[in-house]
């Protein structure tokens, strides 16, 4: 949800800047945001668009949307709704087979108590997807993404704590005192004594200190550097991590890239592709008829081909963007030389380039 959309749509500037800015300040983007976390977590989750005047029991009905009666978007985690086990979609479409109405619980923000039907619901996220027969056994959802890596996650944990563990004893320190055993056995004012003896010792050792000892009483330490394939452990488990949750290292840990020439752009572009893939999947709908309705409650008439597409996550710097236009600039300079295009259409090429590259954002329709 980082990067927003694009309007793939011939439209009025003031269009779209009212609808951006409309669906900015009623937090669409981060309805949408929560859905995704809470669906990921608990393995189930649902935006559900907000019309003022409609009954949210009954379908949506986008033409009969008046004047900001579009108020939003609310999040609505697993655990907040009850879904009609015994009523399911029977229509062709992305809801076949998935409750008809959703029974908001106690629990939830707002509209306890209200049934909503499905065609309200702006995104439905299930989390890890499962077989039917176990999607029953979860009121047909999903289950959180940390149930399958669990294991590697504890496996991690007590790695990491088991190194530090091993740092604090790198080196161990005996005191040999003769007749301990007797004194422990003995305790009261002899195990005092030993105590306050060991204390005295503790204060006065340092960088710079002494070791006090009696006379018969022997001191050794013993020191080790069992740390050569720590690193290699630790690196182990964290792949495991990053290959369960489909996130790069570079990303989930924030350390740079190993190796030579290693940026780490290749595992952050099939990560942003993986990430395109979701969006298309569980969200384009969704956001488009959010979008749709913003601009009906604004009174903005849409075209009839309105459609929109997320906006790449990938940035390319000035330079990248710079090499790109005049790439595309001389390639099209080229065609319309050799007649293969006429003017408008190289002017709609370069127009449509300036949505990646920032260059010919000018061209206008007329």
């Amino acid at each position: 949800t980082r990067a927003g959309i694009e309007f793939l749509t011939e439209m009025s500037p003031d269009d779209q800047e009212r609808i951006a800015h409309t669906v900015t300040n009623m937090g669409i983007w981060d309805g949408f945001n929560e859905g995704v976390k809470w669906g990921r977590l608990y393995g189930g989750s649902l935006v559900v668009a907000l019309v003022d005047g409609q009954d949210p029991r009954t379908p949506l009905r986008l033409d009969t949307v008046g004047e900001d009666q579009f108020k939003g978007v609310l999040t609505l985690d697993r655990w907040m709704v009850e879904p009609s086990l015994e009523d399911l979609v029977t229509e062709y479409g992305p809801h076949l087979g998935l409750p008809r109405y959703y029974r908001v619980q106690p629990n939830a923000p707002a509209l306890r108590g209200q049934a909503i039907h499905h065609s309200r619901v702006l995104m439905r996220l299930e989390g890890i997807k499962l077989p039917y027969q176990q999607r029953l056994m979860e009121n047909l959802w999903g289950i959180s993404v940390l149930e399958r890596l669990y294991d590697r996650m504890i496996a991690f944990d007590s790695a990491s704590t088991g190194a530090a563990q091993l740092v604090y004893k790198s080196y161990m320190r005996t005191l040999k005192i003769e007749g301990l055993r007797d004194i422990v056995a003995a305790g009261g004012a002899p195990m005092n004594g030993i105590l306050t003896y060991v204390d005295v010792m503790r204060r006065f050792q340092g960088q710079e200190g002494i070791t006090l000892l009696d006379g018969t009483d022997e001191f050794d330490v013993e020191q080790h550097s069992a740390f050569s394939g720590l690193s290699d452990t630790l690196n182990q488990f964290g792949q495991q991590l990053s290959g369960a949750l489909q996130i790069p290292l570079v990303r989930l840990f924030g350390q740079s890239p190993a190796g030579l020439n290693s940026t780490g752009e290749s595992d952050l572009r099939m990560y942003y592709d993986g990430i395109k893939q979701q969006q298309m999947k569980t969200m384009h709908g969704g956001i488009t008829m959010a979008y749709q309705l913003t601009a009906k409650s604004k009174g903005i008439k849409l075209p009839d081909n309105f459609a929109l597409d997320f906006a790449s996550l990938w940035q390319m710097d000035d330079k990248e963007k710079a090499d790109v236009a005049s790439s595309v600039g001389m390639t099209i300079d080229k065609a319309l030389e050799g007649g293969l295009i006429s003017q408008k259409t190289a002017l709609k090429e370069l127009r449509q380039s300036s949505r990646r590259t920032g260059v010919f954002t000018n061209i206008t329709e007329e």
